[in-house]
């Protein structure tokens, strides 16, 4: 077992809504592997937390008070890079597509649903994996076919960026949720090489995160709904 596995997974709360933060703390608080750092209900607080504190994963409210998610997401993203961003939202929400590919979001959970789907969530995230459910999926992919991303300009199949078979493997990977340890193991690479491969990949693609690679690869059919 690595030192990721041993230790737990510390989690940042940002929400205005008491009711949401007791659900989530009811949910998470019990679970030994689970480690909630700290609770924000504004967006100063969220910011400075997460650059302070850089938790592995961050759950986050679509709304805020002020600030709006669109606007917060970049910051976070640029003072806490590492850290896994999962959004929780409605069903009705507008613009979530948007929001998933500009920010590199690794997992969206709907409040209407299932709140314990968040417990396999984090978990996958802080992998290096992401959760979406088919609908976000739905969601993205119509979203993308309508407008146009500045990595999509590049072109519309990933053949045409001359990936190496090893690349086009790795992207496969990345699209079933595999962290870099994970697929390190899976072609007996070092974390080292993986980390390179995707570099290249990203440099290739004009891509700029996995979220990004991931959500293209289901688009452009290297990967299908049916194979996740």
């Amino acid at each position: 077992m690595n030192e990721k596995e041993k230790k737990p997974i510390n989690i940042q709360i940002s929400s205005r809504y008491d009711a949401d933060i007791k659900s989530i703390l009811d949910l998470l608080v019990p679970l030994e592997d689970f480690n909630v750092v700290a609770v924000e209900k504004d967006e100063a607080g969220t910011i400075i937390k997460a650059t302070q504190l850089k938790p592995d994963v961050l759950i986050m409210d679509f709304h805020s008070q002020g600030m709006n998610s669109f606007e917060l997401a970049p910051i976070i993203r640029s003072r806490a890079s590492s850290t896994a961003i999962i959004i929780l939202c409605e069903d009705e929400e507008v613009g979530i597509a948007d929001f998933v590919l500009k920010n590199g979001i690794s997992g969206i959970i709907y409040k209407n649903s299932n709140m314990e789907l968040l417990v396999p969530g984090i978990r996958i995230t802080y992998n290096g994996g992401y959760f979406f459910n088919s609908t976000i999926i739905s969601e993205i992919n119509k979203n993308v076919l309508v407008r146009k991303f500045p990595w999509q300009e590049i072109n519309q199949k990933f053949t045409n960026f001359e990936l190496t078979p090893a690349e086009l493997g790795i992207i496969t990977l990345i699209a079933k949720g595999n962290s870099d340890e994970q697929i390190a193991r899976y072609f007996n690479y070092s974390e080292g090489t993986i980390k390179n491969y995707l570099t290249a990949i990203k440099k290739k693609t004009k891509m700029k995160n996995r979220t990004q690679i991931a959500v293209y690869s289901l688009i452009c059919g290297l990967i299908n709904f049916d194979q996740l």
